[in-house]
């Protein structure tokens, strides 16, 4: 028995894992991220909730933390906001370099039960020591726990070629693959978060629902999308204000402009990045909705020749078991562990 642990920027997902059947046993899910490290400038109270996390997952299952072999923990928990930082793998990398590159160690805020820290990538960047970083700072990039989540859905999806892995969440992730299935690069944006801080704490807040999006309306996002592209991302949040006070929208139709509008400057770091990997076969469109809609929506708006796939909840939920298990098993392999 082991406990898989994904931890983001806002929430942490404990998941109770049976070896020998292949089967998640329960679920923990817990409201707190790595972004309240960040707010607070200290990690306590992210140990003390994941430790009470593991103490009712144990208990709801009749468990003690001796009757686990192991935990494997991925995502911003490895980060130096986390609560044990592992260095990023550089790319391109397969799934043995993630798991040649985890690090074992126990910890009284996880049970003292051993804990897999698996890492997360950065983009490989050679420049020699004179070269100005400033300039080239938009060829940077990192991720932690979306390595876990596209090994995951490779998996579950027969694509062939190189492609394009979609992660909306609350920063929204472009990760590269390869022809063998080794990430190239990743390209990171705050769309989540501008989404949630824009509707929460500005005057935007009187016009959009604190849930934002409720269902999709194609029409308004591609409405926002459209705007954000003539008028610029800062004016079009203005006009959903507007919007409110001169037309009868409602405040999910105004939701769905305020998202493609967001979601244009997104595709826009997208498509310029394309320029780097050439001609792709395909698109996987992952993360939760209704972001994901909107997303495999409007990539099909921006260019129809794209083979754009929308993972379902369910091969969602299971990418981040598939890929952390599939990585465990390399770590296995590579004598690490009996």
């Amino acid at each position: 028995m082991v406990i898989l642990i994904d931890s983001g920027t806002t929430n942490s997902r404990l998941r109770l894992y049976d070896r020998s059947t292949s089967k998640v046993l329960d679920t923990e899910k817990i409201q707190i991220g790595v972004k309240d490290t960040a707010i607070s400038g200290s990690n306590t109270n992210l140990k003390a909730q994941l430790k009470r996390g593991l103490e009712r997952l144990l208990t709801k299952n009749q468990l003690e933390p001796t009757d686990i072999e192991y935990l494997a923990a991925s995502g911003m928990i490895t980060s130096n906001l986390g609560i044990y930082e592992v260095p990023h793998v550089s790319s391109p990398a397969g799934i043995s370099d993630f798991a040649k590159y985890s690090k074992v160690t126990k910890l009284e805020e996880l049970l003292n039960i051993p804990c897999i820290f698996i890492p997360g990538m950065k983009n490989s960047i050679s420049l020699s020591e004179t070269e100005n970083l400033v300039s080239y700072i938009n060829d940077f990039d990192v991720m932690r726990g979306e390595e876990v989540e596209s090994f995951g859905l490779l998996k579950q999806f027969d694509v062939k070629g190189k492609g394009i892995m979609v992660l909306p969440g609350s920063h929204t992730k472009f990760v590269a693959v390869g022809a063998n299935k080794e990430l190239l690069y990743c390209l990171s944006t705050l769309g989540g978060e501008t989404l949630q801080a824009i509707q929460k704490q500005t005057i935007l807040s009187d016009s959009l629902d604190s849930s934002l999006i409720e269902n999709i309306d194609a029409k308004m996002l591609e409405c926002g999308y459209e705007a954000a592209k003539q008028h610029g991302l800062t004016r079009s949040f203005y006009h959903i204000r507007l919007l409110d006070l001169f037309t009868d929208l409602d405040e999910n139709q105004r939701a769905n402009y305020f998202t493609g509008s967001v979601i244009y400057n997104d595709l826009q770091a997208l498509s310029q990045s394309l320029e780097e990997i050439g001609e792709i076969d395909w698109m996987i469109v992952g993360g939760s909705n209704p972001l994901r809609k909107a997303f495999t929506h409007l990539l099909r708006y921006m260019n129809n020749n794209w083979k754009i796939i929308e993972a379902e909840d369910q091969q969602v939920e299971l990418s981040l078991v598939f890929g952390a298990t599939d990585i465990l098993t390399n770590y296995y392999n590579l004598g690490f562990l009996e």
